[in-house]
């Protein structure tokens, strides 16, 4: 006769069993696979050279890899949850009948040993598929240039092992937990388990709402309101009070699957009692998966929001860009000229409608110095000459702008981008005093508000207009070096000039000089400031860009680079591409954990609750009551969730929109919480067909 020994006994258990190893295994292999692939595409050559570093751009990436992590640990954990469940009925059996426990402990980590390990290794060999896969359909529906050519991110094959290790560790943490319990009885019934949660007050709900609200606002609104008004930045504990919105989730779910008191209508009281009950004899089961549910969907709709929150703004602003090309540089080098334009124009078949040549001066400010304390004080320092504006007469603004001014001597208007409010950092009536950097004389300047123009605002410079006869005055005996050329000009369809604005930029490119290879920040007054030989080198050499075609992020760092609207659309397209492919993908790691916990979820109550039903059966209840019964439980398990993880997400993303412009909501943001909406009804329509397939599942345990 054949000696049974505990691996033979384990190997039939496993063959009889073999569809409750099923879910661990796709869990594991899933969410190492979505980590690993993220990884690899996030540290590849290509998305490192397009995210800044220590940018914000790239801390938002952090952020949401973290979310996207969280969501992989909690599907996953959740996974192995449900697999000891289903384990600790033949575990228990074994037991009774005589096993020791200490060959069950060998042989059962042995098996899952070889269950993570090789869910692991097939998740880290699908993740370079994957990513290849997403990459070059991003690249295809978005954008397809030499500079976004797929290349693996090998230091993300090194974070999926971490991660694997990881999962691994808290899959073998939960076992021990498992065979640590001695009681036979507790071993075999633990998929019996049900954890009721005593009864809450209706003030729960209330409570809840206020506490979702007030989370959102003290975590985002006053740490605003403390910098523009007190001129104070919270610490970093501050925070904390964002959980606030976490507590505030947790009692309004705990509401909802627990509250179930007569009231005036007793006949829905009675009605709903049996599935009420079910709910809440699993009650903290339910409500922990119910919030982890809201969570990850408000996970997913932050990484979501944030593309269509950076796209609109840019391309409004590009749309609404009255010139094609615009260009500046100073006006001491020897940048391409009127004639040579025109004449490449006519190389490349592109018809030049208008042309503008006008210059501008650099002059000595006055600004103000702003410092952060260890003790979160913010200090406002004045300082008289902080460093180099631009200006432009009067004559010389009216000729390229439609807004036509008219300034007294020592009035100056400050030119902005669009129609956008003052800020804490942002403030367009700072200046007071200008100095000429020739005389060293210093003159007072009244503030006669705000104009428009787009093609002469640059980032990290302020530009001006003054009066013609202030103009006058000061470029008297003004060195060439002080003088900027700025050239503007429309053209016939520009959409279709590509070549001819990729052979300008490239041409400006070359002509410029090492002197002028300086990064947005650059400021020749604090250069000449600088008193050390060594420190002024080191000060350049911070503020020194590559000039060359081949340099991707030169759109974003160089001082003088080109303002092409055609141009504009390309390398904006190259930046949101990455942050599409990332921010999405995230958004696609938390939904599938979303699914994968609600859709578990409904095949537990199927499951725990089947010879209950089976009751109701034999008593007489049809199976349009089952079926009602059902409904009940799933549409709070899949629609609260949703509910409160998207209207917190989406509330926190209105007060980013309100406070990021000074108090108010932009037409580009507005166009962009229109595109968050559609996203967000999109996530329901998702939820609804998960629920769909869960309930025809659950159907189909119950037989009916």
């Amino acid at each position: 006769m054949h000696k049974m020994t505990m691996n033979s006994i384990y190997s039939k258990l496993r063959s009889k069993n073999i569809k409750n190893y099923y879910l661990l295994i796709f869990c594991t292999i899933l969410s190492v696979s979505l980590v690993t692939s993220f990884a690899v595409m996030f540290f590849s050559p290509t998305v490192q050279k397009i995210l800044p570093v220590g940018g914000d751009s790239r801390k938002q990436v952090y952020l949401v890899f973290g979310i996207a992590i969280t969501a992989c640990v909690a599907f996953t954990t959740y996974a192995s949850s449900l697999f000891f469940k289903y384990k600790s009925r033949e575990t228990g059996i074994l037991l009774s009948l005589g096993a020791k426990k200490n060959k069950l402990k060998k042989v059962f980590f042995f098996e899952l040993s070889l269950i993570t390990f090789i869910s692991s290794l097939i998740g880290l060999l699908l993740s370079i598929p994957i990513s290849f896969s997403i990459w070059k359909l991003f690249q295809m529906l978005i954008i397809d240039t030499k500079e976004m050519q797929y290349h693996i991110g090998w230091f993300g094959l090194i974070v999926g092992i971490i991660f694997c290790l990881f999962v691994t560790l808290c899959i073998f943490s939960m076992g021990v937990r498992f065979l640590k319990r001695t009681n036979i009885i507790d071993i075999i019934n633990e998929h019996r388990k049900t954890e009721v949660i005593k009864d809450v007050k209706h003030w729960y709900k209330v409570v809840g709402i206020i506490l979702i609200i007030t989370g959102l606002i003290l975590g985002y609104g006053v740490p605003l309101i403390s910098i523009r008004y007190f001129s104070y930045h919270m610490p970093k504990i501050w925070d904390i009070t964002f959980l606030l919105s976490v507590l505030g989730i947790y009692m309004f779910t705990t509401y909802v699957v627990i509250y179930n008191k007569k009231g005036k209508n007793s006949r829905k009281y009675y009605k709903n009692i049996i599935p009420k009950s079910m709910m809440k004899f699993i009650g903290k089961q339910t409500v922990k998966n119910m919030c982890t549910i809201s969570l990850l969907i408000g996970g997913a709709l932050f990484a979501a929001f944030y593309s269509p929150m950076a796209v609109s703004s840019v391309f409004y602003s590009i749309k609404h860009n009255p010139v094609d090309y615009a260009f500046y540089y100073k006006a001491s080098e020897n940048q391409i000229k009127k004639d040579e334009i025109y004449s490449l124009a006519k190389e490349y078949k592109v018809d030049i409608t208008s042309y503008n040549e006008v210059k501008s001066i650099s002059l000595i400010v006055n600004g103000i110095n702003e410092s952060w304390q260890d003790n979160g004080k913010i200090t406002f320092t004045p300082i008289k000459k902080i460093g180099y504006s631009e200006f432009f007469s009067e004559s010389d603004f009216n000729k390229v702008s439609e807004n036509k001014v008219s300034l007294r001597p020592n009035e100056y208007l400050t030119i902005i981008e669009t129609n956008s409010a003052e800020t804490a950092h942002k403030k367009f009536n700072e200046l007071n005093t200008i100095t000429n950097p020739v005389t060293d004389i210093s003159e007072r300047v009244k503030y006669k508000g705000t104009i428009i123009f787009q093609p002469f605002v640059k980032k990290d410079t302020t530009k001006y207009v003054i009066s013609d006869e202030d103009y006058q005055r000061f470029i008297e005996n003004l060195p060439i070096e002080n003088f900027e050329n700025f050239v503007l000009f429309n053209v016939k369809n520009p959409d279709k000039t590509y070549d001819f604005a990729n052979k300008l930029k490239n041409e400006i490119i070359k002509r410029s000089s090492d002197d002028v290879a300086v990064d947005t920040s650059y400021d020749e007054y604090k250069n000449k400031l600088v008193e050390k030989e060594e420190h002024k080198q080191n000060y350049k050499k911070q503020q020194h860009v590559e000039l060359s075609s081949s340099n991707t992020q030169l759109f974003l760092n160089w001082k003088y680079y080109p303002s092409f609207t055609v141009l504009d659309h390309q390398d904006i397209l190259k930046n949101i591409a990455v942050f599409l492919m990332l921010f999405i993908f995230i958004s696609i790691i938390c939904l599938i954990a979303v699914a994968i916990v609600s859709y578990i979820r409904s095949i537990t109550i199927a499951t725990n609750n089947k010879l209950l039903f089976d009751d109701l059966k034999r008593l007489g209840a049809r199976n349009n009551y089952i079926e009602r019964c059902i409904k009940i439980q799933l549409k709070k398990i899949f629609t609260i969730p949703t509910i409160l993880g998207a209207s917190a997400i989406y509330l926190l993303n209105i007060l980013i929109l309100y406070g990021n412009d000074g108090g108010r909501i932009t037409e580009s943001e507005s166009i962009s919480l229109g595109i968050n909406l559609i996203i967000t009804l999109s996530v329901f329509l998702f939820m609804y067909i998960i629920y769909r397939i869960s309930f025809r599942k659950v159907k189909k345990i119950l037989g009916i």
